[in-house]
């Protein structure tokens, strides 16, 4: 007889490798720095940009991540800025 038929069927399944909110925000990382160092072809893109998509909104929806600011407030800012200082 061997081991794995002596071991109870609850020890086998609590056994099973699961993902956590910590290994979500590793995936985003890893694709954030992976398309910023150009290792992404460009018909990958569509596929791999719709899964950091779906990443951060389960992060964000579930509290794990700030969703961030948006760009376009701070580049108004920035062109509020300049046309001040050109006056």
């Amino acid at each position: 007889m061997s081991e794995e038929e002596n071991v109870p069927a609850e020890t086998a399944e609590s056994a099973a490798p699961a993902l956590g909110v910590n290994d979500l925000k590793l995936m985003a990382n890893i694709i954030e720095v992976v398309s910023n160092r150009g290792a992404i072809k460009a018909n990958e893109m569509a596929a791999v940009g719709s899964l950091y998509n779906n990443l951060m909104n389960f992060l964000i929806a579930n509290g794990a991540i700030q969703p961030a600011a948006p760009e376009v407030a701070e580049e108004a800012e920035v062109e509020a800025t300049e046309e001040e200082s050109n006056d």
